[in-house]
């Protein structure tokens, strides 16, 4: 069974003292691909690093919401500019916040320069949206991006707005947690085949059953294993439906 972890975040701080030996270690897996994301302007460095270096890693540039009110003025051109290098094959991740408190007036702003410049490089967008729905689906509606929403967790009528757009959406290991499990299953169970990604958006949300532990992307095994579960197919159905869907939206060709 080969797997694409669609969003993982090796350039995190929390694999600042193993980075590497975690990476080598997903040579012995059944982890073929990764998406490292890309959050903000300090880990440009860490995430072009990481693509450089690993045959198997691919990556996105990109600001998050969260980091919205740290970004510099000339992001974006720093952004075109990467975006040149063959293994970085998306713009983000981007999109919307409103969990915590950063204005919204920019958050959009931002997004919205992304979502242009995506159109201009004519590269998919990875999409990060937490309780901001339909400001989110409202703004994908008018620029009408090619990518995916990660880790969706909202209502199914607005995922189904993005599919309607040509959107993709990946899941992780929130499958697995009791308390905060129905909205992403209930999307799951509406998701197309071919419209269907897997992720573990790690060092964050590792199994339920390891809730305490860092995430690392062989815990996409585990996505693998309660997808096949509620839909009641084999995990290597899902894995290679995933694996060709990645390779789709990313333009990647093995």
């Amino acid at each position: 069974m080969e797997l694409f972890d669609s969003h993982v975040h090796y350039e995190d701080a929390q694999f600042k003292e193993d980075r590497d030996e975690r990476l080598e270690y997903l040579r012995n897996t059944d982890v073929k691909y990764i998406l490292n994301c890309c959050s903000d302007v300090e880990v440009f460095d860490t995430v072009m690093e990481i693509v450089d270096k690993y045959d198997f890693a691919y990556g996105s540039i990109g600001i998050h919401p969260h980091w919205t009110e740290e970004t510099p003025a000339d992001y974006l051109e720093k952004v075109r500019e990467l975006a040149k290098h063959p293994k970085i094959v998306a713009i983000g991740e981007m999109g919307l916040d409103y969990f915590w408190n950063e204005p919204k007036d920019l958050q959009k702003r931002i997004f919205k320069e992304q979502l242009e410049l995506a159109k201009e490089l004519d590269m998919p967008v990875i999409i990060h949206d937490r309780e901001a729905h339909e400001d989110v689906i409202e703004i994908l509606e008018e620029y009408r991006p090619k990518g995916v929403i990660h880790r969706y967790s909202g209502p199914v009528d607005i995922l189904q707005r993005a599919f309607d757009i040509g959107m993709y959406v990946s899941f992780n290991n929130d499958l697995t947690y009791p308390e905060w499990n129905a909205a992403p299953i209930a999307c799951l169970m509406v998701t197309p085949w071919d419209r269907l990604l897997i992720e573990t958006d790690c060092p964050y949300a590792a199994p339920y059953e390891r809730k305490d532990d860092r995430c690392e992307a062989d815990d996409v095994k585990t996505v693998v294993q309660m997808i096949a579960e509620l839909r009641g197919v084999s995990e290597e159905f899902v894995a290679q439906k995933s694996m060709e869907n990645a390779l789709r939206v990313y333009e990647i060709n093995k």
